[in-house]
């Protein structure tokens, strides 16, 4: 007994020491590792978090390492064995097989931290993809922010499944029997989950195709202009200009007519109505929408800008200037500072935008003629 309880006491000292380790040493990752990283010029520059989070996933591994050693060179007086073999869920529990022999399933503690060592296995390699797919995109123009988060997801997805199968065979499930067993669970879920499967689909198709990547600017059904923030594997995320964060499901990526303005050409054309009163100078008119838009700083001036008379309205002559933008995340305001140049000349050259006008004709004695009918 007091072979055993020395036996803890030793366990408890290397486990303090190993906290306090890891304490001193996530201090120092929080607060020096930045500028340790700089002065040798090693930091990727937008990449700090996952730097810190890759350094602190390490830390964890070293500190289980320490332990290990620990173990080996206390060896005579102190074996991790007893402790690593705990079983906190019994085998015994699951039954027994046919020959009589109980099932290979167990949850000890060490199999609990063979789990989380391969959790933290899989998150660093997740985070390097990361780390070294920044550093080409510096000096190779193939890949872009889309393309990038292409590959890290598919990695993600690929990492993670390979951790979880070595994960159930590493606590003694059989993996073939697991998957032969849910065969017809899984023929169920997909009758029922059907679109929740297309979207997962959808989701992959997004991810391969690259028709729609993350940081594109796209156009919806609805007309709503947004940016694609994420693709998930059976959600978008997607922000409008408003900033507010629209969660789609993939499906309607792939199945609707969206417009992506970011695989078209580089500058896309615009325009913006304006009606002036009838009897205006309607060469000047033209004149100062060509120069109004002409003289914007986003406005492409290789491009031809068009001004056109668009239509005889019920108060107005209805114009409209056509025009080629590269920004086009920022159109509204590129349209607001075209508008209000518009107005500002306008005033200046005394041409008016009418508000809508309805006559009233009166009919004099209709009133009385239907009195003297009436008597």
């Amino acid at each position: 007994m007091q072979e055993l309880n020395f036996e803890w006491f030793l366990f408890l000292s290397l486990l303090g020491i190993t906290l306090l380790f890891w304490l001193i040493a996530n201090r120092w990752i929080n607060k020096r590792l930045i500028s340790f990283l700089k002065k040798r010029d090693l930091l990727v520059i937008g990449r700090e978090k996952n730097i810190i989070k890759l350094a602190k996933q390490i830390l964890l591994i070293l500190c289980c390492i320490l332990l290990v050693f620990f173990e080996t060179l206390l060896s005579d007086a102190f074996s991790l064995n007893t402790i690593k073999n705990f079983e906190l869920i019994p085998s015994s529990w699951f039954g027994s097989s046919k020959d009589g022999s109980t099932s290979n399933f167990k949850l000890t503690i060490g199999s609990l931290f063979y789990l989380i060592f391969i959790v933290i296995i899989s998150r660093i390699l997740i985070t390097m993809i990361r780390i070294v797919l920044q550093r080409i995109a510096k000096t190779k123009s193939w890949i872009d922010e889309g393309g990038r988060y292409t590959i890290v997801q598919l990695s993600k997805y690929f990492i993670y499944t390979i951790a979880f199968v070595i994960a159930i065979q590493g606590l003694g499930i059989n993996i073939t029997f697991l998957i032969a067993g849910s065969a017809a669970l899984f023929v169920g879920i997909g009758f029922g989950l059907q679109s929740i499967l297309g979207d997962v689909f959808s989701g992959v198709i997004l991810l391969f195709d690259g028709s729609i990547k993350v940081g594109d600017v796209v156009e919806m059904p609805s007309e709503e202009i947004c940016r694609v923030e994420h693709i998930f594997i059976r959600t978008s995320q997607l922000k409008t200009l408003d900033g507010k964060i629209i969660i789609v499901p993939n499906s309607n990526l792939t199945k609707e007519n969206v417009i992506n303005w970011s695989i078209s050409e580089k500058v896309t054309r615009f325009h913006v109505s304006v009606g002036v009163a009838y009897g205006s100078d309607t060469q000047k008119v033209k004149d100062i929408l060509y120069q109004c838009a002409l003289k914007h700083p986003n406005v492409e001036k290789r491009r031809n800008i068009a001004v056109i008379l668009e239509d005889f309205g019920d108060y107005s002559l209805q114009f409209k200037v056509f025009f080629w933008a590269r920004k086009t995340w920022e159109i509204l305001n590129i349209k607001s500072d075209i508008r209000f140049a518009i107005d500002q000349a306008f005033r200046q050259n005394n041409i008016k935008i009418p508000y809508p006008q309805r006559d009233l004709h009166i009919v004099s004695g209709m009133k009385k003629d239907n009195i003297n009918k009436d008597v």
